[in-house]
């Protein structure tokens, strides 16, 4: 803008093409005129030069006022501050809620130092305000000039159960202002307690800032304690057989970690079902070592069919630590009566049962006749006349091939949240298996490799990994009590292929995962040996489940079906995680929305769903969502239980379960020199002269408006002395 005070060269141009040259004409009355314009020249001469310079001074100061000249002292207001177009972020992750010493959280001193970001705003600021976690949440995700919103949306504003991942909303805010065309500054201000974590993108936040250095100045407030302080979480709960009959003693494995320094002693932990204020079970660690985790078991027996909230907490939270939201850990679970299995038998050659493919599953299955689990046995040729809706599994053992019939309709039972476990063996088509289920339809999760070993012996063989299980079905091995799957001998397998080249066009297939591996045999010298490929396999398929073991169901290629300590909680947790599955809604993570998928005919119906947290009620009307009425509630931001019902429908209330991210349980500080360079750092204190600090950096008055009242008052000046001095010439 001050280019434009080349435009001062307009007026002296114009002024000199005036200046008119005349030709010397003698006549009788000239000597008269001459006498008369030579005693006028020097006035005329000194109004011209009068105006030429005021219409100077407008062009020059017109082109400073636009290009907004401001004062270097912030020290005085008297001309008025620059105003600015800025965003308060608030970091509004679960460890915001830790209790400081004085009795307040974190969080309540962010809204107190973002309500004095709010008034350390020059007049006519604008402003805009972001709930930051691993998710941006828009409280005005668009700069207003309206300052009471923007207070009354801190004001508003709560702590969620998200971890911490300040870089998402840092970007938004970036991407927000730099396009804005106002010559205003640009401020970023991220008010946060410092956790480690939510640094973890550090050097993209640095790039940020270095990208706009100059045109955006950032700030952090940190709040809360400085020092980092111990935690306690109870950071899984788990059921050890995978299945919940009723009647029957149900296991829950609970992990406790201590995210501390020091050792924890006597904790105790308590299990509690529904709403019942007296816990059902209560077990006491003896410790918990600094910076590692207990499993412990808790016990309890559910009587009825339906839905149970099952909850694990600290017996005293309070004396836990204080950060309450990862002290207890939430899960549903739906009890049943009976649960069915149909097994496929692929070889029911020979007069001995015992020679049948599925014998051993039968019996690991269902051990006696009145057992909890009720087992099928079909042929291959009778799937097409059986029912499998009504099956919580179908498991395929060592089935040669099957009709396109067949194909069809084991795609609908997943569709329907079915699942599927297949077992290979000396009579399956591989062939058939890897061109039709694997790569047309993708219903395994890997093709079968060429077969390796050799059954027929004892000496050469492979085990299944003996540590770091990663799959939920297999987690619980993690922990030495709960037994070994190590010692079974695999002696024959199809090699499963981890890594598949090519992405599936099947829209309902999910990505493969391994369930459980292989491990080599350690070399000499070694305790352990190394971790090899895949013995079973997972994948999603629509709303259903399906498992691919590498060898046989049978024990022609391995021991594991004779081996009932390893075998029975194997399968048990395959088939509950396939039940859990088809109850998926019910157990979501933090931010993870709750659907209620509805039949066709019910496209307008309506629901409510209570968040006893925030004592709220939200109402839900049905939307389309792939083709399907659905009831949605997407506000899960808060950890804990909820309800759900249909509009008058009240007998068949469901409670579902959210779980916090337990990342954030770590309370480790970052320190002050590892925040991002460029970045000016503010410790909030209600002491501190906040607008002062802030003020540093930002220009202190703009003077544009007075230079544009000395062009107004200078322009109608020009204009009186044009009209004056014209009169007298």
């Amino acid at each position: 803008m001050l280019a434009g005070i080349a435009a001062v060269s307009v007026p002296i141009i114009i002024h000199l093409l005036n200046r008119r040259k005349f030709k010397t004409v003698t006549w009788a009355a000239m000597k008269f005129i001459k006498l008369s314009v030579d005693q006028n020249q020097r006035r005329m001469r000194i109004e011209d030069l009068i105006l030429l310079l005021i219409r100077c001074a407008l062009v020059i100061l017109l082109a400073l006022a636009l290009a907004r000249p401001a004062s270097k002292d912030a020290a005085s207001d008297a001309l008025g501050q620059t105003k600015v177009t800025a965003f308060v972020i608030l970091d509004n992750s679960y460890s915001m809620d830790l209790q400081g010493r004085d009795g307040k959280n974190a969080f309540e001193e962010a809204r107190e130092a973002a309500q004095e970001t709010l008034k350390a705003l020059p007049s006519g600021s604008a402003v805009g305000v972001l709930l930051a976690s691993d998710i941006v949440q828009g409280l005005i995700d668009e700069p207003t000039y309206d300052l009471n919103q923007a207070e009354q949306a801190i004001k508003d504003a709560n702590v969620g159960h998200h971890a911490t991942d300040l870089y998402p909303a840092v970007e938004f805010a970036v991407k927000t202002l730099k396009p804005l065309q106002t010559a205003q500054p640009k401020e970023i201000y991220v008010i946060t307690d410092g956790q480690a974590s939510g640094w973890k993108q550090n050097s993209d936040i640095e790039n940020l800032i270095d990208k706009n250095k100059g045109a955006i100045n950032f700030y952090v407030l940190r709040v809360g304690e400085d020092d980092s302080q111990d935690n306690l979480a109870v950071t899984k709960m788990d059921i050890s057989s995978g299945l919940t009959p009723i009647n029957h003693p149900l296991r829950f494995e609970v992990e406790v970690a201590n995210h501390g320094t020091k050792e924890r002693q006597d904790v105790t932990v308590d299990l509690f079902v529904n709403d019942e204020s007296s816990p059902r079970d209560q077990v006491s660690i003896p410790s918990v070592p600094p910076g590692g985790t207990t499993t412990v078991p808790l016990f309890t027996r559910l009587d009825r069919e339906g839905y149970y909230a099952i909850r694990a907490a600290f017996k005293d939270p309070k004396q836990a630590d204080a950060l309450a939201a990862d002290n207890k850990n939430h899960l549903v679970v739906r009890a049943v009566k009976e649960l069915r299995v149909l097994l496929v038998d692929g070889d029911q050659q020979g007069a001995d049962i015992r020679d049948h493919e599925s014998f051993f599953l039968q019996v690991a299955l269902s051990p006696v006749a009145d057992h909890y689990v009720q087992v099928d046995v079909k042929t291959p040729g009778e799937l097409s006349q059986t029912g499998l809706e009504r099956y919580t599994a179908v498991i395929m053992a060592n089935v040669p091939s099957f009709k396109e019939s067949d194909i069809e309709l084991i795609q609908n039972y997943l569709r329907g949240g079915g699942g599927l476990i297949f077992y290979p063996g000396d009579k399956v088509d591989r062939d058939y298996y890897n061109e039709e289920l694997f790569s047309r339809h993708a219903i395994l999760p890997s093709p079968w490799g060429v077969p390796v070993g050799d059954p027929g012996q004892d000496e050469q063989y492979i085990e299944f990994q003996k540590r770091a299980f990663e799959h939920p079905v297999t987690s619980p091995w993690n922990n030495p009590e709960f037994g070994s799957l190590g010692s079974a001998r695999t002696f024959r397998w199809h090699p499963l292929e981890e890594k598949v080249e090519e992405q599936s066009k099947v829209k309902e297939s999910g990505l493969p995962r391994v369930v459980l591996r292989y491990e080599k045999k350690a070399a000499a010298g070694q305790e352990e040996g190394v971790l090899g490929g895949p013995a079973i396999m997972e994948r999603d398929w629509g709303e259903g489940k399906v498992y691919q073991f590498s060898s046989t169901a049978d024990t022609d290629w391995s021991d594991l079906p004779i081996r009932g300590a390893s075998v029975v909680p194997l399968v048990y947790r395959i088939i509950g995680s396939i039940q859990a599955n088809q109850d998926a809604g019910l157990n979501l993570r933090v931010g993870e929305p709750f659907r209620k998928t509805l039949a066709v005919h019910q496209s307008s119906a309506e629901g409510f769903v209570f968040d006893p947290g925030l004592s709220r009620t939200n109402n839900l009307t049905a939307q389309t969502i792939n083709e399907q009425p659905v009831l949605q509630f997407k506000d899960t931001h808060r950890a804990g239980f909820y309800d759900f019902q249909l509009k008058g429908d009240a007998a068949n209330r469901v409670r579902f379960a959210v779980q916090p991210d337990q990342r954030e349980s770590d309370l480790r500080k970052v320190d002050d020199g590892d925040l991002p360079a460029g970045a000016d750092l503010i410790r909030w204190d209600a002491n501190v002269d906040f607008q002062a600090a802030v003020q540093k950096k930002r220009i202190g008055a703009e003077l544009w408006l007075w230079v544009l009242g000395i062009v107004l008052l200078l322009a109608g000046l020009e204009t009186f002395l044009a009209q004056k001095f014209s009169q007298s010439k």
